[in-house]
């Protein structure tokens, strides 16, 4: 019988076998001294490990916007369970949109844009200030419209803790301006409003973004300066001659360069005017930041990457069936220039590219929530832990 192990035996189990938290979780439903006995094996107490980024994400569905709730797909599970947020004041919780970095949840309320990070994992709540809503919109009115489109994107530089010091980068307004906010700050700070930019990373103490252009920006660490160069250019190399559709960026850790993601999506329409787009490829560059000089990958080894309207990140590929594909892009739909104003909202285009065939193997979900105006399905990074002995 299970409850009839000895405590230390449950505890080496737990230690020696538990590899991802989904498995901690099953652990303790064995029984109640089981659950008992990995209760202090909580997701603020174990040891990060870097090493090892093997955990598949979770797939953040497109429940109401007006629920208390949101319902989480695990692609190791196959299943779905469902976790409370945390709500803001009364007035301002009608809706809200989601976007995740780094294993959180940044959502923005509808009525006045307030802005709050949230850790699924751990119940965490940190509520940074709000954009002054003028700097939204062209005029003095925050419609439904604004909503849906003036956020694009949020990265943190690391996953947070409350009480540590972190940065947390915000693509906002429709012109893709870039923000930066860190614990202690009365408000975000704004550089410069020159770049669109598409997406953000931190790297070497500093943020890196990429423009609609092929352009990357270094944001340099000074508070409240933050000084930009730019970095390289992928039109200007030769790489990209043609208008693009979505750049992603993220870090290659293991070379210590990063990796710029093109997706090329076609739009196209059908009878009674109804808009369709599915992502047709991608194209792959691999930057050194030192020299500005990017050159085309075709693979990206034994590893996967998740896009959408998430940072984007690597997860590595092992032999366990319930592992990711290797060499594989799973997307989700964050063309929200197009999905806005449709009837369903987005979430029609997603599924897993395959580098090595250069097409769309399979989808990357087909069930119900599927579909939002406000939050299609995005992917939520799980983070990377090791369960100490002591």
């Amino acid at each position: 019988m299970a409850d009839d192990l000895p405590k230390d035996i449950i505890r080496k189990i737990a230690v020696e076998h538990v590899d991802n938290l989904e498995d901690l979780e099953s652990l303790r439903l064995v029984c109640s001294l089981w659950r008992s006995e990995t209760k202090d094996v909580s997701y603020m107490n174990l040891n990060f490990c870097p090493s090892k980024n093997t955990q598949l994400p979770w797939l953040m569905l497109a429940d109401s916007p007006t629920t208390s709730h949101r319902r989480f797909y695990s692609l190791t599970k196959g299943m779905v369970r469902k976790i409370d947020l945390p709500r803001f004041d009364d007035d301002a919780d009608d809706h809200r949109r989601y976007f995740s970095s780094k294993g959180w949840l940044i959502g923005v309320s509808r009525k006045k844009a307030l802005i709050s990070f949230f850790d699924p994992f751990t119940g965490s709540v940190i509520k940074p200030p709000s954009h002054p809503l003028l700097e939204f919109s062209d005029g003095d009115i925050w419609c439904d419209t604004d909503y849906f489109v003036q956020f694009s994107r949020f990265a943190f530089s690391t996953r947070p803790k409350p009480g540590d010091d972190f940065e947390v980068a915000m693509v906002f307004h429709t012109a893709k301006h870039i923000a930066f906010w860190r614990p202690g700050q009365q408000q975000w700070i704004e550089p410069v409003r020159r770049f669109q930019i598409e997406d953000v990373c931190f790297f070497r103490g500093e943020f890196y973004t990429i423009d609609a252009y092929g352009q990357v920006i270094a944001f340099g660490s000074e508070i409240p300066d933050k000084p930009f160069r730019i970095v390289s250019n992928l039109k200007a190399q030769g790489f990209i001659p043609y208008v693009v559709h979505r750049f992603y960026i993220v870090v290659l850790e293991s070379k210590q360069k990063l990796l710029l993601i093109h997706r090329l999506v076609h739009v196209k329409f059908r009878k009674g005017n109804f808009k369709y787009w599915n992502t047709r490829s991608f194209q792959l560059f691999e930057l050194d930041v030192d020299t500005g000089k990017a050159k085309q990958v075709k693979n990206i080894g034994n590893r996967a990457l998740f896009i959408g309207h998430n940072s984007t990140f690597f997860v590595q590929a092992s032999s366990d069936k319930r592992s990711c594909r290797p060499n594989c892009i799973y997307f989700t739909d964050d063309n929200y220039g197009e999905y806005w104003s449709t009837t369903c909202g987005g979430g029609m285009d997603m599924g897993i590219f395959c580098l090595e065939q250069r097409k769309v193997v399979a989808p990357d979900y087909q069930g119900p929530s599927r579909f939002s105006h406000e939050t299609p399905p995005i992917w939520v990074e799980l983070p990377n832990y090791q369960i100490s002995n002591t």
